[in-house]
Formats: structure tokens, C-alpha cells, sequence
């Protein structure tokens, strides 16, 4: 049967539009931050309820509405930000569709306090789903404040369809930093359930905001400051060097014209670049912030405004790329070596003749380790016995210690070869072998602590470590919620750090699941373990090792038929023969 075609009541057209504009709490806090942003106000607070499902409240001190144009202001299609088509190809604000209040009134129980710098008083309006309720004066100081509650009350449909308020709430989080770290002008705040998560108070630059984003030293002294200029193309950025990398993706930032975006072809540029730096499954940190001529972008292209045209797209992608790939790599190359040899051709540390050796397993805290004053290495992890392990080897030929060069690299030899070994690298292959043999074989061993560890996390944080409490737990991490705020720890396994390491570890485990925890398996979770801890408490670069020390990793490597890639697929070991030098030599 042919049905009638017939114009939708106007209704239901604008609950339909709305949920294109606002698709969940993320995306209205989203269109209110930029309002508020596009007001000029220098001083935002949001503060929300079950993760802006219940309610959202945005409030700034700029410019504010007028009590006449209250109405207008929920009204589609209403806006103070363009007045032609000719607007479009100019737009320095970052909201300009006249959609986002008229939308966010049609699926909420809204409420508009605002007032103007030249009123007397201020003005109210209150709207549900779509129409006016109550508009009249009302006292308010300079500025907006928005109160919008129920989200999808009167569409079940889009309601049925939101996450689990940790991730909604995850969401929401995310857009508000995004918007502080390219405003560093305005000083923001965020309060969920009436508990503040975050406050960024004015910046001096963006370089100073990012560092208050990611309250990080190691990382942040660790990021390579850049700025490009070509025609009307600026491009300013801080990227992560080759020494840090990240198991997921996340502070991957591109902002154009102070507006957040995704780029496939940038980003793939930015990968690019990173291809012989860090390991392959590893992405790293970036921030770039670039500006061009209104004119060359199209921001209407959806109403998320996070697709963007660009007209000279691979121009500028073309000088990312230059300048990471550049500056990541550079002092990465021997400029007068020709290396005629580099890696083992078998990718492995061969041991000739070697009995089993006697093993104490036990924790030490590599940070308090005085290598002077021991006869015997320990290193995180285990106290090995050489010497019964040194007196039981056969006659033969062995890999041999020479020493150390630049407080970071080992120079060893095995009959007409030489080795450079990076200590780092290869400490890290070994210890992540021996714990990921400890997690997979089920057996595990716990050290109980003199004083019970207690750790604060944010409510959303204890929410999540509930919700994968089981897997969790299947690596040794053990935790018991001491209230909405805290865990406590009161053991831990022999494999892992004591007392202030297992705050770090265990909040890089919630790293993967905050972002996407239904997707991560246990093996997942076991080889990002073994990663974090073997790189964290590794001898790093400039740790000094006596020739004991590197005679002992030597056997080890051996001993364990160890790789001689890192676990993060970059190689440890160069190998030169007595031939390949006689020759360079001249002999």
C-alpha cells in the first residue's frame, strides 16, 4: 500500500535535527563551551549530574543576551555570529549555525539566565521541549548561565542508546580539555557531582596550558617545541621525541583556527613521520595548533564542525611531516659510518654449554639500588647467584663484558665480533620476558605490605576498576574500595614495585580502559603490564653499570635465548666484525 506523502509536524522535524546537533552530553557541552567561548568571556565553570545525563550547567561571565532576544536566542536558525552567505567564507567564531540552544532546548528541560553589560537587570527563560514556559525578568549578574536537565527526556529512542555514564562522562571530560588547551586565556573549571575534576586557571601561553593538561614532567620535558610559518600558513606544536610513545591513542591533538578537528590526511602524515622512531603498535604525543585563512577552510560541512575542508591540505601536512620527521630523527644516524653489518641475522642471544644456575626471587627497588656496595646484581626483579652460576660454565666461547661508553651503552665481544648492546633496551627484553612468564603460567606470588596502600582516584576512576575488578585482578593487582574515592592495596605480586609504584602502574592500566575497556582482553592487558613495568624500572640511559653488572646481563641474555629487539620492536644490539673493522682500518 502506497502511503501519503506529508510534511512532518514542525515538532517533530526539529527533535529530529536536534539529535544530529546534540548526539549525546559530550557533543551539548560542546556547542555551550564555544558559546561561551565566543561570547568573550575569560572565565567558564561547568558542573554536571550522572555525567550531564541528568543535568549540565554552564555558566561564563562574558557578553550575555539581551532580555528581548531571549527568545530568539532558542530559536532555529537564530544567530548574532553570521548575517549573509557571504559569512561563510570568513567565520572566526567557533559556533555559527544558530542551531546549538535551539536544539539542546527541543531534547532538554532548559533554563537561560543571562544578562547584558548595558541592562539595568538581568533576564529568564525557561523552555521544554521546544516551547516557552517562563520569560521574564530576573537578577543575574554579566554573563550566561545555562541549566539544561533530562537529556532525551521526550526522545527514548536516542536515550536508550547513551554509554554507561563513565564513558559518557570519560566524553565529556575530553571536550572540556580539548577546549582548555586551546584557550589558555580563559580559566575553566569542571565539577562533576558537585566534586571538581579539573581547573585550569589563565595560561601565560599554550605551551604552559598543555603542560597543566598533562601534569606530567617526564613526559612534558620529553615534547619538542616547533613553529612554522609559510605565507598564510602558522603552525605552532609540541610532539613527542623518539624516548616516549604511548600504548594508545590519546593526546593526539589537531586544532585549526583554535577549533578541535580530524584529520585523516594530517594525521597520517604525523604517523608517518613517526614510522622509524617508535615501535609500530606505540602512537605518540602531539599538540598542533594551526591557523590559516578563514577563506581556505569549509567548517559546514557537518554539525559536528569536526570535519573540515582544507584547501591547501597537503601543503600543510606536507610541513608537519618535514618538521617532526626532521627534528624526531635527527642525531638518529652515523653521517661517516657505512655499517656493513647491523642486526643479528638470528634475532637471538645463543648460549654454548650452559648448565641451570641456582635463582632467588625476590623484590628490590631498583631506585635504591647502590651498585657499589653489592657484590651480587639485583635488578627489580630477581637476585640472581652468579657466582654458582659462573662456576658451573664449560670451557668455550662466551660473550664477554669490555664496558660501558656514555653511561648508557655496552660494548662486548664473542670470538671476531663486537657488540654495541643499548642497556636500556636490552634490560627491558629480559625482565619482560621473565614477567610475562610469571603472569601466563598462573602462578602467582604476593608480597603483603607493612602499611596498607590507600590510592585516590576520581569517583568515575573507582567506577571503572569495579567494572574490570576481575581482570584486573588476574595480573595481582588486588584493591578493595575504601569509598567512592579511594582503593586500598594491601598486597601486591613479588613481580611488580612496592608501595609508590603501584599507584603509577595502576592508573596506566585504567588508561586503556577508560578509553576502551569492553575491547581490551586479558592477554592485552598482561603484554601492556609486562611493557610498562620492564621499560618503568629498567636501568635507563645514563645509569652507570660496573663490569659485573654487564657480564651478568650478558649471560642472562644468553641464557634465556633472549631476542634482541626491545618489547616495543626496536633492536638493541649492533654487530660488527674483526673483518669489517681490519678493513676500515686497513689492516
Amino acid at each position: 500500500m502506497n502511503k501519503k506523502i506529508m510534511k512532518l509536524p514542525e515538532s517533530v522535524a526539529n527533535r529530529i535535527a536536534a539529535g544530529e546537533v546534540i548526539e549525546r552530553p559530550a557533543s551539548m557541552l560542546k556547542e555551550l563551551l564555544e558559546n561561551a567561548v565566543d561570547s568573550g568571556a575569560d572565565n567558564i565553570e561547568v558542573s554536571i549530574e550522572e555525567a550531564g545525563i541528568k543535568s549540565m550547567i554552564v555558566e561564563d561571565n562574558g557578553d550575555g543576551i539581551r532580555f528581548e532576544e531571549l527568545p530568539l536566542a532558542i530559536t532555529h536558525h537564530a544567530t548574532s555570529k553570521i548575517y549573509s552567505i557571504e559569512d561563510l567564507d570568513s567565520i572566526y567564531t567557533l559556533g555559527f549555525r544558530g542551531e546549538a540552544l535551539a536544539s539542546i532546548s527541543d531534547v532538554t528541560s532548559l533554563e537561560i539566565i543571562s544578562k547584558s553589560e548595558d541592562e539595568n537587570h538581568g533576564g529568564k527563560i525557561i523552555v521544554e521541549a521546544g516551547k516557552i514556559i517562563t520569560h521574564k525578568p530576573a537578577a543575574a549578574s554579566k554573563g550566561t548561565k545555562i541549566i539544561a536537565k533530562n537529556l532525551f527526556f521526550n526522545i527514548p529512542a536516542r536515550y536508550k542508546f547513551l554509554k554507561h555514564t563513565t564513558r559518557e562522562f570519560y566524553l565529556i571530560k575530553e571536550v572540556f580539555d580539548m577546549e582548555a588547551l586551546v584557550q589558555p586565556n580563559i580559566s575553566m573549571k569542571l565539577k562533576n557531582n558537585d566534586k571538581i575534576v579539573h581547573s585550569y586557571l589563565k595560561a601565560n601561553s599554550l605551551k604552559d596550558r598543555i603542560e597543566d593538561y598533562l601534569d606530567d614532567n617526564n613526559i612534558f620535558s620529553n615534547l619538542i617545541e616547533t613553529n612554522m610559518e609559510k605565507e598564510n600558513i602558522s603552525i605552532y606544536g609540541l610532539f613527542s621525541n623518539s624516548k616516549i610513545s604511548q600504548s594508545i591513542r590519546k593526546n593526539n591533538f589537531i586544532f585549526l583556527n583554535n577549533r578541535p578537528i580530524e584529520n585523516r590526511v594530517i594525521y597520517y602524515a604525523i604517523k608517518n613521520a613517526y614510522a622509524n622512531a617508535i615501535p609500530r603498535d606505540r602512537y605518540p604525543f602531539f599538540f598542533l595548533y594551526i591557523n590559516i585563512d578563514c577563506g581556505k577552510i569549509d567548517v559546514n560541512v557537518h554539525p559536528s564542525k569536526k570535519e573540515v575542508r582544507i584547501k591547501n591540505e597537503r601543503e600543510i601536512s606536507s610541513m608537519i611531516y618535514n618538521e617532526i620527521f626532521n627534528k624526531v630523527n635527527e642525531g638518529n644516524y652515523f653521517g661517516s659510518v657505512d655499517m656493513e653489518t647491523d642486526i643479528d641475522s638470528t634475532p637471538t642471544f645463543k648460549i654454548q654449554n650452559i648448565k641451570e644456575y641456582s635463582t632467588n626471587y625476590k623484590y628490590n627497588d631498583y631506585n635504591n639500588y647502590d651498585y657499589k656496595d653489592k657484590n651480587e646484581f639485583n635488578n627489580s626483579y630477581q637476585s640472581y647467584k652468579i657466582s654458582e652460576y659462573l662456576a658451573e660454565r664449560e670451557f668455550g666461547e662466551y660473550t664477554k663484558a669490555v664496558g660501558q661508553i656514555f653511561s648508557s651503552y655496552i660494548i662486548a665481544e664473542r670470538g671476531e665480533e663486537m657488540f654495541i648492546i643499548d642497556q636500556h633496551a636490552a634490560y627491558e627484553r629480559l625482565n619482560y620476558e621473565r614477567i610475562y612468564k610469571t603472569l601466563t603460567n598462573g602462578k602467582l606470588e604476593y608480597e603483603k605490605l607493612l602499611v596498607p596502600c590507600e590510592i585516590e582516584y576520581r569517583d568515575y576512576e573507582i567506577d571503572i576498576l569495579n567494572n574490570y575488578k576481575e581482570t584486573i585482578e588476574s595480573i595481582g593487582i588486588k584493591f578493595e574500595a575504601n569509598s567512592k574515592n579511594s582503593v586500598i592495596i594491601e598486597e601486591v605480586p613479588i613481580y611488580m614495585p612496592k608501595n609508590q609504584k603501584v599507584e603509577k602502574m595502576i592508573k596506566d592500566i585504567l588508561d586503556i580502559y577508560i578509553s576502551k575497556g569492553e575491547n581490551n582482553s586479558l592477554e592485552k592487558l598482561i603484554k601492556h603490564t609486562c611493557s610498562v613495568i620492564s621499560c618503568k624500572y629498567s636501568p635507563k640511559a645514563g645509569d652507570k653499570l660496573s663490569n659485573n653488572d654487564i657480564q651478568i646481563l650478558l649471560d642472562l641474555l644468553e641464557k634465556e635465548n633472549i631476542l634482541t629487539n626491545c618489547p616495543h620492536g626496536r633492536p638493541f644490539v649492533l654487530r660488527l666484525s674483526k673483518d669489517y673493522l681490519d678493513r676500515k682500518f686497513f689492516r
